[in-house]
């Protein structure tokens, strides 16, 4: 059975749509990523195969037929997540997020032990960061960016809006990094380079952040397009180590 995979801003426009900041419905949001997976099955007349083969889980069943604002259990975030790409999510690891590492930041969930839409993007943050940044680090850049942690501080942007920021600048940014390749020179300082001058201009459109709240907000997307980048090669390593083992004895 297929899983239908989703890249980060496939998920931030459905979470957005979800949160009803989109004009779109989240089951057109979900017909739109589908179609783009099967444009070959879908001129051959096969697209009613190519859904029957597809495993669609009940959070997702749920969410077409949902309204705006939904909540989520932690076993319906950790569906959510597991079918981002690069992701390795485990319900283990979020409910300690929820109980001890993240617990001033993620806060309570609601009645029925269900999180916000906003809570459900933290997670997807948490996922995405740790993969370059140990756990204090984490809390240190959502104590700046975020608040929280005892702090009466005002956020300087919610974690939604933050992770649909990162998420569609990483993709506007492929093609860009695509070119990299054909040019020599140092790959690494312009993939950097091109990373900083997308999130200067992200942030430049905020006129209600001060100068100094501007350069944290930069430097945090920053940071969470590289987490994203390094967890990309961190799947593929694990693959091609997968498949050395697998095959091995083949």
């Amino acid at each position: 059975m297929e899983t239908l995979m989703f890249t980060r801003k496939d998920m931030a426009n459905l979470l957005l749509s979800l949160y009803g900041t989109s004009a779109k419905p989240p089951l057109h949001i979900i017909q739109e990523i589908w179609r783009t997976r099967h444009l070959r099955e879908m001129e051959q007349g096969k697209s009613m195969s190519a859904f029957i083969s597809m495993n669609l889980s009940t959070v997702f069943e749920r969410i077409i037929k949902s309204d705006v604002n939904a909540a989520f259990s932690i076993h319906d975030i950790v569906s959510l997540g597991s079918q981002i790409e690069y992701t390795h999510f485990s319900v283990t690891s979020v409910q300690n997020w929820v109980k001890r590492d993240f617990k001033d930041f993620i806060g309570l969930a609601k009645e029925g032990k269900k999180y916000s839409l906003q809570q459900v993007a933290l997670f997807f943050i948490i996922e995405d960061l740790r993969s370059t940044l140990d756990y204090e680090s984490i809390r240190k850049l959502f104590e700046i960016v975020f608040g929280g942690n005892g702090l009466n501080r005002k956020a300087m942007i919610e974690p939604l809006e933050f992770y649909a920021a990162y998420a569609d600048l990483f993709e506007d940014l492929d093609d860009r990094y695509k070119n990299l390749f054909i040019e020599r020179g140092d790959t690494i300082n312009k993939w950097d380079h091109l990373i900083n001058e997308v999130s200067k201009e992200y942030v430049a459109s905020k006129d209600e952040l001060s100068v100094d709240q501007k350069a944290a907000l930069q430097n945090a997307i920053h940071i969470s397009m590289i987490s994203v980048h390094t967890s990309s090669f961190h799947s593929l390593a694990r693959r091609y180590v997968n498949g050395m083992v697998f095959l091995r004895n083949i």
